[in-house]
């Protein structure tokens, strides 16, 4: 623990257990507070978080907060906002203010300094009624306390008489103080689950009286959380708690599907149009392929009128976004669903954590994307589909792999996890054959993509003008060699999924082969794993120092690196640097390379098969892929036969 500064100390003496603490105290207690205690903060907080709820789980959570800025990176957060979903709450800004370094309190109009404005980004799963208000702070100095007071009434919860709600023990901010009150009727049942629990000292509560039930937790003298790029899901490494009143997913899986059934009932034409679709198709993977690119490709992601009961979760009616083919990702995923069941083809929507994986104790409606799964003949998933991907050839994006899903079940489902592609499947393959010509060298470059790999690209040229493209891929071939000229570079249309992207080049190397004394020095272009685009996206998980959290990679990754160089006489006796080949964590490399008369080819293969490691086996694995580069300014070697230089 830090040392405090002795003012500090005092005033922090005067709390008890677990207390919330009003504008009074909060402004004495901060005052006390000096740069030194929090020393990696720029602000320190003090805050109160209530939650009065009824019966039925409606109610209202008062939010007060009190920010002293510690420094002049402090000074520069000078914005306040707030977001409110209209469906479901009513927020009240009930006051916002500055304490200043004199003790003078400024106290701002909400009305005159928030602006209101969508963000539809925002909420669970896409809203077009998620407002933000947001405003700037005048005047902010070194010294300064903010303070803002919020009380947000719900109209209904998003689940029918549930609740869900976290706290956590760590956080990204530091605190004085951080109180949390749930004060819920005494026969309601609630479910706490503590979470990666960790040395962390903490107060916590349980009174009952007069039918109700209140339930505390405070955390004092909290020091920000560094941090860390590429760390686990927060879900798996800050100790929290999270409190539902579900007691299991296969209840939150029958409530979801009971609001996608009653939308489902397809048209006549929406049948004539799937029996057109998948006319021709022979396998079960045909007819589901066939619809979901037609859905992915002919039903625009569009934001359209607002759902009457459940806005974010609720589909519209699969008979109108067929119609109208536009809707958001629930949309389409019902849509999906239904011309796959016209199809002969058993499907659900399937809820999804986009980009993480929830934790499978605690039970909650954490979700933020709708997708669809579809069945094999024992009714097991079989194929995971993402319609409102409108540029990737996968059925499932490689980005939502190792994500959290629960499927639509009238029968209920646990929490299921979306499986991760073989490293194989995720391959860039660059093949370069040269022809060498004194010191030059010239030939082709093809780069063949696919996984992963094939959804960057096919972005990347989705949203790149036809110049940009061709600059991008010519900076990108540069890394073959500083001297390398590029012409007739071509590539796929990210329109055309028949097969992976392809991007080819005939190339020019000048002065790539250096000839002494009746040797030929070859530089090791084999090993320059940086030339795959992807290969960054590794290393920069192995970027920082040490780390102090789990961490993960993006993904599973192949690379391959092949190269057919023809000379104009025999090269023999060509040795190759020693470099040592990895096989350690899920991480390969492995050579092979083979010279027969003019000709010399090398292969060099790089994987990793792993998403998840642990903190203690990050130096260890930093360091072993650091060596890597090793071979990247080497050179391979061969008697030219022939020739008297």
């Amino acid at each position: 623990m830090k040392r405090l500064s002795a003012a500090f100390f005092v005033s922090f003496a005067l709390l008890l257990n677990a207390e919330y603490i009003g504008f009074d105290r909060a402004v004495e207690l901060l005052k006390a507070v000096k740069a030194e205690d929090f020393p990696n903060s720029n602000e320190v907080y003090i805050s109160n978080k209530l939650e009065m709820l009824e019966k039925d789980c409606t109610g209202y959570v008062v939010d007060e907060s009190y920010r002293l800025i510690l420094n002049e990176e402090g000074k520069r957060d000078n914005s306040v906002f707030f977001y409110e979903d209209i469906n479901y709450d009513s927020l009240v800004v009930e006051s916002i203010g500055i304490v200043k370094s004199d003790g003078k309190v400024e106290e701002l109009d909400p009305e005159e300094l928030l602006k209101k404005q969508d963000a539809p980004g925002w909420s669970n799963i896409y809203s077009n009624d998620t407002k933000m208000y947001s405003g700037t702070l005048p005047n902010l100095e070194k010294g300064d306390i903010v303070y803002q007071k919020t009380t947000t009434y719900s109209k209904k919860v998003v689940m029918e008489n549930n609740f869900f709600s976290t706290f956590s023990f760590e956080d990204y901010n530091s605190y004085v103080n951080d109180h949390y009150e749930l004060n819920i009727p005494e026969e309601t049942e609630i479910f706490v689950h503590e979470l990666n629990k960790k040395d962390i000292e903490y107060d916590h509560t349980e009174n009952i009286a007069d039918g109700r039930a209140v339930y505390t937790w405070s955390k004092r003298n909290s020091q920000r959380l560094m941090w860390e790029s590429g760390s686990e899901d927060w879900n798996f490494v800050n100790h929290h708690i999270k409190i539902t009143t579900v007691k299991d997913w296969e209840t939150i899986s029958r409530w979801y599907y009971g609001i996608v059934k009653p939308h489902m009932e397809p048209s006549g034409e929406m049948k004539q149009m799937a029996l057109e679709i998948t006319a021709d198709a022979k396998t079960r993977e045909e007819k589901a392929s066939k619809l979901f690119y037609w859905v992915a490709r002919n039903v625009r992601y569009l934001g359209v009128d607002m759902e009457k009961d459940r806005p974010g979760f609720e589909p519209h009616d699969v008979k109108y976004t067929f119609d109208t083919r536009g809707g958001v990702c629930r949309d389409k995923a019902a849509l999906l669903t239904a011309l796959l069941r016209l199809a002969g083809v058993g499907s659900d929507v399937i809820l999804i954590s986009s980009g993480s994986r929830l934790n499978p104790e605690a039970p909650m409606v954490w979700f933020n994307h709708a997708i669809t799964v579809s069945y094999d003949d024992k009714g097991e998933p079989e194929f995971i589909f993402d319609p409102t991907d409108e540029t990737t050839k996968d059925y499932l994006p490689k980005y939502e792999e190792d994500n959290s899903y629960l499927i639509a079940s009238e029968k209920g489902e646990n929490l299921r996890t979306t499986p991760v592609s073989l490293p194989e499947k995720n391959n860039s393959n660059i093949n370069i054959a040269l022809k060498v010509e004194g010191a030059d060298a010239s030939g082709t470059v093809e780069y063949r993509l696919n996984g992963l790999a094939d959804t960057i690209f096919r972005s990347i040229f989705s949203n790149y003008s036809d110049h940009e493209t061709r600059t991008f891929l010519t900076r990108m071939i540069s890394g073959i060699s500083s001297d390398v000229e590029v012409d007739d570079l071509t590539y796929t249309d990210p329109k055309d999924f028949s097969g992976d992207i392809n991007i080819s080049a005939k190339i020019r190397i000048s002065d790539l082969i250096t000839r002494k004394n009746g040797y030929v020095f070859i530089p090791f272009i084999a090993s320059k794993l940086d030339i795959h685009f992807l290969y960054g996206s590794v290393m920069r998980t192995f970027g920082l120092n040490e780390r102090k959290f789990d961490f993960k990679t993006g993904g599973t990754y192949s690379m391959d690196t092949d190269i057919r160089m023809e000379f104009e006489n025999e090269l023999s006796e060509v040795s190759l640097p020693e470099i040592e080949e990895l096989d350690f964590m899920g991480f390969k490399t492995g050579l092979k390379s083979s010279n027969e008369g003019r000709m010399l080819e090398v292969s060099y293969h790089f994987e990793s098969s792993r998403i998840h490691f642990k903190k203690e086996d990050y130096l260890s694995l930093k360091y072993k892929l650091s060596s890597l580069s090793s071979g990247n300014n080497l050179y391979m070697i061969g008697a030219a036969g022939g020739e008297n230089e």
